[in-house]
């Protein structure tokens, strides 16, 4: 299915606010394997959306409206729609009583104006809006889709997922996402490393999505349940982590330091000569039991700029090891383009290094993401996380 997707509103224009709206559903008809051709933004401007809907109903299959749909004379979105369909508008009984019942509890007048919500397009399948008024709808025109959605994205989101997603999976009955989440690589080298699965997906569909310092990929499969769904997920996963697995911190809602704190046993200690304490800061937000013990800033008068790199890593996690009374120390410092991570488990000193320019304050929000999932791996590995 080609979907072609208009947001409606002169604020949208004037920069007042953000079209998260266009963001979700291309994300969400993603997921169901349906394809986002174009976006537009019209002002409240009943010609010129004329204009845009007609043109969209003769290269896509569906139409997607969003905004446009309240009580004011500059929403005029369903009218307009139903201008270009040739249909009229009639009052939706249920989404009447559910307004008139809203000002009755509040003990306020029920101004004229408030009944256009209740509008809606004869024929169309009437969305039901549980965060809101005003409902949205599904209007079948031949071959072709229009549907209309309130602008409010508190409205919008829970009506596209849990109301129209269901209409536009072609008889599927279930849907689910997982979201593998990666630190330490590139979207581009992501990108490389998959791009024969990408090509050929099919169900589920494969998305990768760049985040701060970070790689998020979501597997979107549908099915006849939940559990058909998983399965058809599970060996695309399995394929991908084959091939990136090093970089894979955790699925859906976890975030990295909370994956190093689950992993992390003992206690630690950090030597900072890098992120300014960002790296501590970010695990001391998860370290509910007090396991990250303390950080030391980088200081010429704790280790000599003259010794061999891997010296000062060992002498300087040991300094905040014995400090602290931890019983793993890390030390993280800087070298000529290169960042170097020393992590000294009992009396064993693992040492890993990766470019990083100073440019764009990289070096200082980007370090943090890059250690934490070497250190991560290491804590997985046998031996290393037994203290």
């Amino acid at each position: 299915m080609k979907i072609g997707i208009i947001a409606v509103g002169s604020e949208l224009l004037l920069g007042q606010i953000n079209n998260t709206n266009g963001q979700y559903l291309s994300q969400l008809f993603n997921e169901i394997g349906h394809s986002v051709i174009e976006h537009a933004v019209i002002g409240d401007n009943p010609e010129r959306l004329e204009r845009v809907v007609r043109d969209m109903l003769e290269r896509y299959d569906t139409v997607v409206l969003t905004g446009g749909l309240g009580p004011t004379k500059d929403d005029l979105t369903k009218h307009t729609v139903a201008k270009v369909l040739n249909k009229e508008l009639v009052i939706d009984s249920q989404a009447l009583r559910y307004i008139e019942s809203y000002f009755e509890e509040q003990h306020q007048t029920m101004t004229p104006n408030n009944r256009q919500q209740a509008l809606v397009i004869e024929g169309s399948t009437v969305l039901e809006n549980k965060e809101g008024m005003a409902p949205g709808m599904l209007i079948k025109d031949g071959e072709k889709r229009v549907v209309m959605l309130p602008g409010p994205p508190k409205e919008n989101k829970p009506m596209a997922r849990h109301e129209l997603l269901p209409l536009l999976m072609d008889g599927e009955q279930s849907i689910f996402s997982e979201q593998l989440k990666f630190a330490g690589i590139g979207e581009s080298r992501v990108e490389t490393e998959l791009i024969d699965l990408i090509d050929n997906q099919t169900n589920p569909t494969i998305a990768p999505l760049a985040g701060s310092h970070e790689v998020k990929i979501r597997l979107t499969a549908n099915g006849e349940n939940k559990a058909q769904c998983k399965q058809a997920i599970q060996p695309v996963k399995d394929e991908i982590l084959s091939r990136i697995g090093q970089y894979y911190y955790g699925s859906d809602e976890i975030e990295l330091e909370e994956a190093v704190m689950q992993q992390l046993k003992g206690t630690v200690a950090l030597y900072d000569g890098v992120t300014d304490g960002m790296l501590y800061s970010r695990l001391k937000d998860y370290d509910d039991t007090q396991q990250v013990k303390g950080m030391l800033p980088h200081s010429a008068s704790w280790i000599k700029s003259t010794d061999a790199i891997n010296q000062q890593l060992s002498v300087s996690a040991r300094i905040v090891r014995e400090l602290f009374e931890s019983e793993m120390g890390i030390s993280v410092l800087y070298r000529e383009g290169t960042v170097y991570l020393g992590i000294l488990a009992n009396n064993d000193l693992k040492v890993y290094d990766f470019k990083m320019t100073q440019k764009r304050n990289l070096l200082k929000t980007r370090t943090p993401n890059y250690v934490m999932i070497r250190l991560l791996n290491e804590l997985r590995s046998e031996g290393t996380n037994s203290f």
